[in-house]
């Protein structure tokens, strides 16, 4: 049993603080030491909970921790993961790993993405075990490892080396949702209820090598670099899937009439253009991706030495396809791109879930338009893609839901990945509060 300063909850900044303090940067994956003080904290409180790793991987655990419930609703999940990307070649104005408090935010690597997240459901786990009302069913955490380089170490290896820790599970909560999007004026609050699959390319352009020193065209780094020029300027085509059509149906039930008319145009492919381009800039950034496939270089390699024209240039890319597009669709656009003397390899890819069964939406928008009255909640589909595609195959829906209440002057999006990643403490307040009440109203 807990001791009477263990049942003390800490507050969310101070979870999310030493949460950032840990440098879980994948690759290469150092989860360890923070899975370890999760792992302490848990005990502390007198909470069940295992870490798990794969086979000969000790540095890679997972945590998976439960609360009982009374019995009144199915147990519920809420998967985050520990893991952040890299700082690597960016300049940030405040070291990335101190988790520091300044200009009412929590800085650091992973504020949004997604140890802000997972900050608001360990403290709803932690309120849950010391409630003397115990949560509708059982309330499960899962801190996972890897989710940033897919999933494999983390999510992957506990749904299918230890699905029974999930049995009866129907719902969860994780990345990304319930956070403010300000548009002409309106409050929106995007639940993900979709996402993109994942497919990695790698081209392999070839061409005349030689000497530095001579005169040479049509080279490997030349149809690279053409290559790259057609991918900034032909697109795959516009789509639209039943997640991103929901989500333009909300948005109209609010907005003007001439606002519901250029939503109206995008939700026909032959005008989806035309009323992207009729957006402001970042609505537009924040919404193209939801009606196409998306193309984007991320690492190119070529050339050994200062004075020698390589005979070879190789490419990745980041595809990322929407619901119903396929692994030979992306091929056959890379293939339009890249032109004959280019060779295409899949080296990944992973279907993403399905639209969820949107049982869950109703009740989801009622805590957030209450908790910010006049707002509107939205279904949505991110643009990348998270763990909820292995929960998946346990047949569990996953729904974004990792509420913020954010100013209209906080580039959001751009935090992720970035530098100087930082949270609102009153957004982080605000979604530890709503998560709260998500968990202790919850039934299934």
């Amino acid at each position: 049993m807990p001791t009477p300063d263990s049942t003390a909850l800490p507050s969310a900044v101070e979870l999310l603080q030493r949460l950032i303090q840990f440098d879980t940067s994948n690759p290469p994956g150092q989860e360890r030491e923070c899975a370890l003080w999760l792992k302490a904290l848990l005990d502390d409180h007198g909470i069940a909970n295992d870490l798990l790793h794969p086979p000969g991987m000790p540095e890679r655990p997972s945590l998976v921790a439960r609360v009982p419930g009374r019995g009144d609703a199915p147990p519920l999940l809420l998967q985050g993961h520990i893991d952040v990307v890299g700082v690597h070649g960016q300049r940030w104005n405040r070291d990335p790993f101190a988790g520091e408090t300044a200009e009412g935010c929590v800085w650091g690597r992973g504020a949004v993405d997604m140890k802000g997240g997972l900050t608001m459901m360990l403290h709803a786990l932690l309120r849950a075990h010391h409630s003397p009302q115990p949560p509708p069913g059982d309330l499960i955490l899962a801190a996972v490892a890897d989710e940033e380089m897919g999933g494999r170490q983390g999510a992957a290896h506990l749904v299918y080396e230890h699905p029974h820790l999930f049995d009866g599970v129907k719902h969860a909560f994780g990345e990304l949702g319930g956070f403010t999007v300000h548009i002409r004026g309106h409050r929106f609050y995007p639940i993900m209820v979709a996402e993109k699959h994942i497919c990695r390319i790698r081209v392999t352009f070839l061409g005349q090598g030689g000497h530095g020193s001579q005169i040479h065209r049509d080279t490997a780094m030349s149809r690279a670099a053409r290559s790259l020029r057609r991918m900034e300027r032909r697109h795959p085509p516009f789509k639209i899937v039943d997640a991103t059509r929901s989500m333009l149906e909300g948005m109209m039930e609010v907005m003007s009439t001439r606002e519901a008319t250029v939503l109206r145009m995008a939700m026909n492919p032959a005008t989806t253009g035309m009323a992207l381009a009729m957006m402001g800039n970042q609505t537009r950034r924040m919404l193209e991706p939801m009606f196409r496939d998306t193309i984007s270089p991320t690492i190119i390699t070529g050339g050994q030495q200062e004075n020698a024209v390589p005979s070879e240039v190789q490419l990745l890319l980041d595809c990322r396809l929407l619901p119903g597009s396929t692994q030979s669709d992306i091929v056959r656009q890379v293939m339009s791109l890249v032109g004959d003397n280019a060779e295409v390899h899949v080296e990944r890819y992973e279907d993403g879930p399905p639209t969820v069964d949107m049982t869950l939406l109703p009740y989801l928008s009622n805590l957030l338009e209450t908790a910010d009255p006049g707002s509107k909640a939205i279904p949505f589909m991110v643009a990348g893609g998270t763990d909820a595609k292995w929960f998946h195959n346990l047949g569990i829906d996953t729904y974004g839901f990792t509420p913020m209440r954010l100013p209209d002057n906080l580039n959001f999006m751009a935090l992720f990945h970035g530098p100087d990643e930082r949270i609102p403490i009153d957004a982080l307040n605000f979604g530890t509060a709503l998560m709260h009440q998500a968990v202790n109203n919850y039934r299934g």
